[in-house]
C-alpha cells in the first residue's frame, strides 16, 4: 500500500482501524457539512487552516487552528464550516486512555502541529517496528500533556430555543434587543431568560456575546478584515468590538490573526 493510500479508506467499510493511530485528511470546502455520526474508536479532530463548528447535543463548540477537539469513542456529533478547513482527522483505538471520556477541546502545541502533519503523509499501515510507529507513540504520549479548555457554546434543546440560536448564528449583525427577541417567541423576557438559562446555564445576552467571539474567530481566520468583522457581528464601529475582543482572549484581533499566520 503507497503512503497515498492511507488517506482513501472508506470509514463505512472499516470495522477496526489499521494502526492504533490512523489519520485523514481533507479539504473540506466552504459551507461543507458531516451529518450526525458517531466512531467505534476516538477521535481527534484538528483543522490546519479554518474553523469547525462541532456540534454535540446541547453544545456548540468552535475550533480554530490552535485548538482540536477530542470526541471520546461511541460520542455523537456533527461536524460543519463555513469558510473550508484544512481538516486532519486522528482516529485513535478505543482502548486508548490518554484524555477524557468526554469531549475536550485541547490547545494545540507546536509540537504537536507537526507531529499531525508528518503523521498525515504515513502509510495506513505504517511497520510496527519504524520510525512511523516511534511518532506515532510519541504523538499519544504528547497529547495526554495537552491543555485543556472548556470554553464552548452552550446549545439548547427545546425547538424553538433552538430555531433562534440557529437564526442568531446566521445573523450574526442581528441588533434586535432581548425584549424583542422574547417578543417574536410571545413570551415575556423573564420567562425567555429562566429558560434560556435552564436550558444553556447562561443568559441570552451572555449567550450572544459568547457567540459573537466565537463568530468572530471564525471570521478572522477567514481572513475578514477587524472593520469587516465588527460590522457583520452588528458592531456600529471597530472600536466596541476590539475592546470586548481584547477583554475575553487577552489580545487585539489584529495581534490574534498575526499570531496565526506566524505559525505558518
Amino acid at each position: 500500500m503507497d503512503r497515498r493510500s492511507a488517506h482513501e479508506l472508506s470509514l463505512l467499510s472499516m470495522q477496526s482501524l489499521p494502526r492504533d493511530v490512523y489519520v485523514r485528511q481533507e479539504e473540506m470546502p466552504a459551507g461543507h457539512y458531516f451529518p450526525a455520526h458517531r466512531h467505534h474508536w476516538h477521535q481527534l479532530l484538528y483543522a490546519v487552516s479554518g474553523v469547525l463548528v462541532v456540534d454535540l447535543t446541547g453544545e456548540r463548540y468552535f475550533i480554530p487552528p490552535e485548538q482540536a477537539i477530542w470526541l471520546p469513542c461511541g460520542c455523537q456529533h456533527r461536524v460543519f464550516t463555513e469558510y473550508g478547513a484544512d481538516l486532519k482527522s486522528l482516529y485513535i483505538d478505543k482502548d486508548y486512555q490518554g484524555i477524557a471520556d468526554r469531549a475536550t477541546v485541547l490547545h494545540i502545541t507546536p509540537l504537536i502541529r507537526e507531529l499531525i502533519l508528518e503523521a498525515a503523509e504515513f502509510d495506513a499501515e505504517y511497520p510496527l517496528d519504524s520510525y512511523e510507529n516511534d511518532l506515532m507513540q510519541l504523538l499519544l504520549q504528547a497529547l495526554g500533556c495537552l491543555e485543556r479548555d472548556d470554553r464552548y457554546l452552550p446549545w439548547p434543546v427545546s425547538p424553538d430555543l433552538t430555531a433562534l440560536c440557529h437564526r442568531l448564528y446566521r445573523e450574526p449583525d442581528q441588533v434586535e434587543t432581548s425584549e424583542q427577541l422574547a417578543a417574536s417567541l410571545a413570551v415575556s423576557l423573564r420567562t425567555l431568560d429562566r429558560r434560556f438559562r435552564r436550558e444553556t446555564g447562561m443568559s441570552l445576552k451572555q449567550w450572544r456575546l459568547q457567540l459573537r467571539l466565537m463568530q468572530a474567530l471564525e471570521l478572522l481566520n477567514a481572513g475578514h478584515s477587524v472593520t469587516q468583522i465588527a460590522l457583520e457581528l452588528g458592531y456600529s464601529s471597530p472600536s466596541p468590538f476590539i475592546y470586548m475582543f481584547r477583554e475575553q482572549f487577552g489580545m487585539a484581533p489584529a495581534q490574534y490573526r498575526n499570531r496565526g499566520r506566524q505559525a505558518d
